[in-house]
């Protein structure tokens, strides 16, 4: 009898386990980063700051994502450089891609036509009643922010934040209310472009 619910507690650990694993979106290795953008005029630039050239022993860029740290320590010949995620512009990758720490955690540069929009692809666990049974199934979620004008603050990407914080021209803000009618309706790309298809109706209106 022992032995059956010693088993049983295993295969519930293992599965919890399993899930909480399950859930941790795909981190961004250390070794990816090939440089920082230190401020929004470098990144306009293409200014990359280089923080190691990873040519001696022990060189390396530590994100410290695992208790989302507050900021990135970079070691160049043993000797340590603090950037904190905060104060940065962005963080760009080998791939070619751009990342933007919002609520220190790790958002990828999506857009930048018009507003900048970011998004963030993670997972969730929903849950339903089967029966007597509690069942749950991990899903792919993923969130949207975006920024204007200075692009120091960043909003959710909701109907009631652009109305809010970047719809200040009367016939922008009409068009994109009469045609966007929920927040879901703001997160379509154009598959031909690449592009949001809110930043192209703004930018459609404006020529």
């Amino acid at each position: 009898m022992k032995t059956h619910i010693k088993t049983a507690a295993i295969a519930i650990m293992l599965c919890l386990t399993g899930q909480l694993f399950a859930q941790r979106p795909k981190e961004i290795k250390n070794s990816e980063v090939e440089g920082l953008y230190l401020s929004l005029s470098d990144f306009h630039n293409g200014k990359l700051t280089h923080p190691t050239d990873m040519l001696h022993v022990g060189d390396k860029i530590k994100l410290k994502q695992f208790f989302i740290s507050p900021d990135i320590i970079s070691i160049e010949q043993n000797k340590e450089t603090v950037f904190y995620k905060d104060s940065i512009f962005a963080i760009r990758l080998t791939n070619g891609e751009n990342y933007r720490f919002i609520n220190r955690t790790p958002c990828l540069v999506a857009d930048t036509s018009y507003l900048y929009i970011y998004t963030n692809k993670t997972t969730k666990t929903e849950y339903k009643q089967s029966g007597r049974r509690r069942v749950s199934k991990v899903v792919p979620i993923t969130y949207y922010y975006f920024s204007t004008g200075n692009h120091k603050a960043v909003f959710t990407l909701t109907l009631a934040n652009l109305r809010k914080y970047a719809l200040s021209d009367t016939l922008v803000h009409k068009t994109i209310c009469d045609k966007y009618t929920t927040d879901e309706m703001l997160y379509k790309v154009n598959p031909q472009t690449g592009k949001f298809e809110l930043n192209e109706t703004i930018l459609l209106i404006q020529k």
